[in-house]
């Protein structure tokens, strides 16, 4: 097969200049494509901030939530400690069922 040498040429220098356009627009795409990439990772990076910032929160409030549940539990557990007393059953027997010991006197005043 002969090639014309005129005609090759100019068909190597077309294609060079092809792939000149080419690696230029390339260029532009990557450049595009990195910068989408780039603009999505900035706008997750802003969210997960702002998620961590409300979870730091919500962790505070939870903190003084088990704080005060911690001091509920041992109030109640005092508490229950007196329920279980003499001390209380008399109180409630008195107050609550007018029951007094044999040997007490009551005094009341007139109505």
């Amino acid at each position: 097969m002969y090639y014309n040498k005129k005609l090759l040429g100019v068909c190597v220098m077309s294609k060079k200049k092809n792939s000149r356009k080419r690696k230029g627009t390339n260029r532009i795409y990557f450049f595009f494509v990195f910068a989408f990439v780039f603009v999505v990772m900035a706008i997750q990076i802003t969210s997960l901030v702002r998620k961590n910032a409300s979870y730091a929160a919500e962790e505070a409030r939870l903190e003084k939530e088990k704080e005060y549940q911690v001091e509920r539990h041992e109030e109640l557990e005092q508490y229950e400690e007196y329920t279980n007393s003499r001390e209380y059953k008399e109180y409630i027997a008195r107050t609550k069922l007018g029951q007094v010991y044999p040997n007490w006197i009551i005094f009341r005043e007139n109505d």
